[in-house]
């Protein structure tokens, strides 16, 4: 199976305030949800080809349930307390024919998500000092979304699309087998560093400029 990035999901602060800081900064938001059942709730902001996704804990009863505890949620939405990597990498398939995906999954059942639909999330689930990955059940870009839902894409930074993507992480001495998989199929860089980051590039980085927004949204935008 052929896979290309669908989102990235970064775990902030409940009602997501950090939302604001990427608004000011020349962001569009694209909707928020409510991951009913899950217990997690998110704001969007959509690209051509991917999108970044700002997640919070909204359910502690939910989040907890024996359903949804093996994703790690309640750990990563808590991650400046418990220390668990606050990111999740989500793909799409491009080949159709090619059914295997190049990682082991296991089928998590959203209760947000119709009974029958699952979503394959790789087995490294467990180690909470890497992102949670896993296979998106979308399988369009956002500009070939359906019309009436079709979300905005218009920026006022102008930005186009996701062109790189680099995870930092702080501690880690071994990449799993899922890891280094997504290094080896060019999809994600990942490194060492001392605290979790993860540096988003859109269009190729061609005007050389970067912005850094801490600790509140622990990513690195370059454009």
């Amino acid at each position: 199976m052929q896979l290309e990035l669908d989102h990235i999901f970064v775990c902030v602060e409940p009602e997501a305030p950090p939302a604001n800081m990427l608004t000011a900064f020349g962001l569009t938001e694209g909707g928020r949800r409510i991951h009913q059942g899950q217990g997690t709730a998110n704001v969007c902001f959509f690209f051509d080809n991917a999108y970044l996704e700002l997640l919070w804990l909204f359910d502690t009863n939910e989040i907890q349930s024996p359903l949804v505890h093996p994703t790690g949620l309640w750990s990563r939405c808590r991650w400046q307390e418990t220390q668990a990597c606050p990111f999740g990498i989500s793909f799409r398939p491009t080949a159709s024919d090619l059914p295997e995906i190049p990682f082991p999954t296991w089928d998590y059942h959203a209760p947000y998500r119709s009974p029958k639909a699952s979503i394959a999330i790789a087995t490294n689930s467990d180690n909470l000092s890497e992102p949670l990955i896993f296979i998106s059940p979308a399988t369009q870009k956002p500009p070939n979304h359906p019309l009436k839902r079709r979300p905005l894409l218009v920026h006022k930074v102008g930005f186009k699309k996701i062109t790189a993507l680099q995870v930092i992480l702080p501690g880690v001495q071994n990449f799993s087998a899922e890891v280094r998989t997504l290094i080896d199929l060019g999809l994600v860089q990942f490194s060492q560093g001392n605290f979790y980051q993860l540096e988003i590039e859109f269009d190729n980085a061609k005007e050389g400029n970067s912005q850094d927004f801490g600790s509140q949204i622990p990513i690195l935008i370059k454009w």
